[in-house]
């Protein structure tokens, strides 16, 4: 069986080390679980570990000590990473125009179009409708 490829946001990441409180916790768990089993292949742009731990950092419930774990154990799952070139970024930076979205988000639907898989997302401004790549919100993920 070939693993499934999809782009993950920072939203899913976050709540991997955030479980106070977040909502669909136990699909990003199940989604980070399918990786480790190599039954899911998870892509991220660099720019995923930024805001993960920007996010987890300005949790003030989350000790510093379990924030520093928590951005050892993104780097120890073994996420394929994608670096950021000219080529991507370029691409970013019409789709943040053309759907009105940051750049940083629009960071990873160039991603999931680049890869052609789908975009994974918490990221209400992610869950446009919109034909440039696959956006899943991440309760419905498993369930296509």
């Amino acid at each position: 069986m070939a693993r499934q490829a999809l782009v993950l946001d920072a939203s899913v990441g976050v709540k991997w080390f955030s479980a106070k409180g977040e909502a669909s916790l136990s699909q990003a768990l199940a989604i980070r679980d399918a990786h480790i089993a190599q039954q899911a292949l998870i892509l991220v742009p660099d720019l995923f570990f930024y805001e993960v731990a920007n996010a987890i950092i300005h949790k003030e419930f989350i000790p510093l000590e379990a924030a520093q774990s928590a951005i050892a154990s993104m780097f120890a799952l073994g996420m394929n990473v994608v670096s950021m070139s000219s080529d991507l970024l370029g691409a970013s930076a019409m789709l943040s125009r053309k759907l009105r979205v940051t750049v940083y988000d629009s960071c990873y639907i160039a991603l999931a179009q680049k890869y052609d898989c789908p975009l994974v997302t918490a990221n209400p401004r992610h869950q446009k409708e919109t034909s440039v790549c696959e956006v899943l919100p991440i309760e419905k993920w498993g369930q296509q």
